[in-house]
């Protein structure tokens, strides 16, 4: 057997036990025989999963990387860096021993099952029904992995408890519209709300008062993260950055401000932008659906980038268990199994008691749409899908993935899509908020700032609404390092396309670039550094 066959054996065997031990990621993959099955939950199974990593590690250590192709080669490094950022996450930052996250993953679990329609609906709704069936029991068992419960976190997974009903309810409407028989359903729809209940009145009654408030990681092992990540800049010299860029950014709101209205005040002329929206939420959403098609129908006619054939992008509203930890919009991407690459962009109905459309504004939604659809994350996320490497498909990096479409808003904007002052001011309005997030990854990660101050900074630095900036910095305090990954990762995607100017010479035009990065597989910065120089002939 050659050296690669061996390596493909390898990489296969990994991927399968992957996808067994984890059929949520599984379905999300598009590999469907696992649809109707829910994880271990049990502190073991995370266990026995730290210990695979392991093993996994050591295999591809030992694989001799000089006898691959220079692809596979390059996947084989790749999979020792994934894994070893994966390790040190479940085993040095243990946020699953924290966080009692069982109720997000039965909403995992059943959001692309209702969303996708990969297959008729009666099929997906029995692997549904057999999904909430296994739930209680998943339930019970997430109960194990928690040995050191955050306050907050706790929080945050009532909050989604409490939520989650309501999306269970779509799913028995779903059914009743396609004149499904549904009494099992709703039996075991029922069982689950009393699990549910069950759950949350362990969440306040025995994790709640044993927790504590400290959830940052502290700065030795947020270095180590990114220094994992790949990056050449410790914790303190990102901050510094962040801090510089968003004095810059607010400097440059303030002169785009003035080209609009010189006797108004920033504040002002943000007010009115935002007061233009549509007069309804369902109104706002389907003026997004339109605009996605417009950034698509912009990207082809300007060159942009190639848009691989096969691809579809869903507009849909935020489900309700989602909606306390994404106060805006997100991004779910393709399955790479399936062979139509539809990805889902969610868009979030903001409190009744607000102004609530203030976010889904005009000139804000030309800018997400870019974000989000084209040629942001779902562009990015297809090419990712279509990538034949099953390593790639597991590890990629989130520093190049949001930085790209961060990258994106700027490049369109200069290219002309919908580039008035209003859409200027809005999209550096966003600058300011993605320089901000730097700041608090920072500062949360390395415990410099409170909870409630950076709630205050956010809203104080944005003008973001209390409510909307404290869902977003409830996010942050779980998912250390990946804020910064925005506008940090713009700034490494534009100092990859000075190198590649100064490289290629005469051969680079943007759409080859773009291209290229696109093409492959959505690998952190410190790999791409070198497809870059490997693509100077």
């Amino acid at each position: 057997m050659s050296s690669v066959e061996k390596f493909d054996n390898l990489v296969e065997e990994m991927f399968n036990y992957l996808m067994k031990q984890h059929p949520i990621y599984a379905t999300y993959m598009g590999l469907h025989q696992f649809d109707g099955d829910m994880p271990e939950g049990s502190r073991e199974s995370n266990l026995k999963d730290i210990e695979s990593i392991r093993h996994y590690l050591s295999l591809f250590v030992d694989f001799p990387g000089t006898d691959l192709p220079r692809e596979r080669s390059l996947d084989r490094v790749l999979a020792i860096h994934g894994l070893t950022l994966d390790l040190f996450e479940r085993e040095s930052l243990r946020f699953w021993e924290s966080i009692p996250e069982g109720v997000n993953a039965l909403g995992d679990a059943l959001f692309p099952l209702i969303a996708k329609d990969f297959a008729p609906f009666e099929i997906r709704l029995d692997s549904i029904l057999q999904r909430i069936e296994k739930s209680p029991k998943y339930l019970e068992e997430t109960k194990s992995r928690i040995k050191k419960p955050v306050k907050l976190w706790v929080e945050i997974s009532a909050e989604s408890s409490k939520n989650l009903p309501h999306f269970l309810d779509t799913i028995i409407s779903s059914a009743k519209s396609y004149n499904l028989n549904t009494p099992r359903l709703e039996n075991a729809v029922k069982e689950l709300c009393e699990s549910l209940k069950e759950y949350e009145d362990w969440l306040y009654a025995e994790l709640l008062p044993n927790s504590h408030d400290e959830f940052a990681v502290g700065q030795k092992k947020f270095d180590k993260l990114l220094q994992l990540r790949g990056f050449e800049m410790n914790s303190s010299e990102i901050l510094a950055f962040g801090e510089s860029s968003i004095k810059k950014e607010k400097l440059r709101l303030k002169e785009i401000s003035k080209k609009i209205d010189s006797s108004a005040s920033v504040q002002q002329v943000k007010a009115k932008i935002k007061s233009k929206h549509p007069a309804s939420f369902e109104d706002a959403l389907n003026i997004v659906k339109q605009t996605v098609k417009d950034a698509k129908q912009f990207v082809v006619d300007n060159g942009f980038a190639t848009i691989p054939e096969g691809e579809n992008l869903i507009v849909m509203e935020t489900p309700s268990y989602l909606k306390h930890i994404i106060p805006f919009a997100a991004y779910f991407s393709p399955a790479r199994f399936e062979t139509s690459k539809v990805g889902i962009y969610i868009t979030t109905r903001q409190d009744e008691k607000t102004d609530s459309l203030v976010e889904l504004n005009y000139a804000s939604i030309a800018n997400t749409a870019v974000h989000e659809g084209y040629p942001g994350h779902h562009l990015q996320l297809t090419y990712n899908a279509l990538h034949p490497s099953l390593i790639r498909s597991l590890y990629s990096g989130t520093e190049f993935i949001e930085g790209w479409a961060h990258y994106c808003e700027e490049s369109m904007q200069l290219l002309g899509w919908r580039n008035t002052l209003e859409a200027q001011f809005m999209q550096t309005v966003d600058l300011v908020w993605r320089a901000a997030r730097i700041i608090l990854d920072v500062k949360i990660s390395t415990n410099q700032i409170s909870f409630e101050n950076a709630v205050n900074m956010l809203v104080e630095e944005t003008g973001m609404i209390k409510s909307t900036a404290t869902a977003e910095v409830k996010r942050y305090t779980y998912t250390p390092g990946y804020q910064l990954s925005y506008y940090l990762g713009k700034h490494f995607i534009k100092a990859l396309k000075k190198d590649a100017k100064e490289l290629w010479g005469e051969r680079f035009s943007d759409k080859m670039f773009h291209d290229i990065l696109l093409s492959s597989g959505g690998m952190p910065i410190k790999f791409l550094k070198q497809i870059i120089i490997d693509s100077k002939t």
